[in-house]
């Protein structure tokens, strides 16, 4: 059982145990709504097991792509719904949407949290929220390029952080492969997208390289009875 929920997902809440992450590729505004409006009436219908807390959606800005992430208690359970045929966690291939493609759905687990040092009492309300996913050839792979980055830009930019409008980012480490997940939260997307040029590129430059992928809007979020 899941209700419409106005609140964005707290990112860095202590009990959750996992996340299951899945990225769309679509063509096109018109599909991708397309694309929001299924995996939605999914998420809303199907039944939800006691550990699911959260599932919110989020659609880019350049309308090419569909970002999902959902909150579990418990990582066995995440694993189970994924097993299970018709559960909440496997909805239709390619959300029956012509010309899109999913890139699967990949468990991650939240491994830190850096935020910003100009933030203000009370902090903005996040409105842009900036992602990328990078492979990696491990989990301690994943963990030790996320340690390197935050390194190398604290030695750029110094350990403040204080650039305007950034409130959070999010770094999270796939379960299975290692992949890093940057999930970022941003007071608007120009303030985003200026941090993304200046100082972001430049950073992955310097490790090896890498896309920043897409800036993204919230669009809906449904809580389960731990939400």
């Amino acid at each position: 059982m899941s209700q419409r929920s106005d609140a964005l997902p707290l990112i860095d809440r202590d009990d959750v145990d996992a996340v299951l992450v899945e990225v769309i590729s679509v063509e096109g505004t018109e599909r991708q709504s397309a694309v929001a409006d299924a995996i939605a009436a999914h998420w809303r219908s199907a039944e939800w097991p006691a550990e699911l807390v959260s599932f919110s959606c989020y659609t880019s800005t350049d309308g090419n792509s569909v970002l999902t992430y959902a909150q579990w208690l418990s990582r066995a359970a995440l694993r189970e719904s994924l097993r299970r045929e018709g559960g909440v966690s496997r909805g239709e291939p390619d959300w029956g949407v012509a010309g899109a493609r999913s890139q699967g759905a990949v468990p991650f687990q939240l491994y830190r949290v850096v935020r910003g040092g100009a933030l203000t009492d009370p902090a903005p309300v996040p409105e842009c929220f900036p992602a990328a996913v990078f492979p990696m050839a491990g989990v301690e792979a994943g963990r030790q390029w996320i340690d390197g980055l935050l390194a190398a830009e604290e030695r750029a930019e110094g350990e403040e952080r204080a650039y305007p409008g950034a409130i959070a980012a999010n770094f999270h480490v796939g379960l299975d492969d290692g992949s890093v997940l940057v999930l970022s939260e941003w007071a608007s997307e120009k303030e985003a997208a200026e941090h993304i040029d200046e100082v972001i590129q430049p950073l992955l430059e310097a490790a090896g390289g890498g896309d920043a992928g897409a800036r993204y809007i919230h669009r809906l979020t449904f809580a389960g009875a731990a939400g």
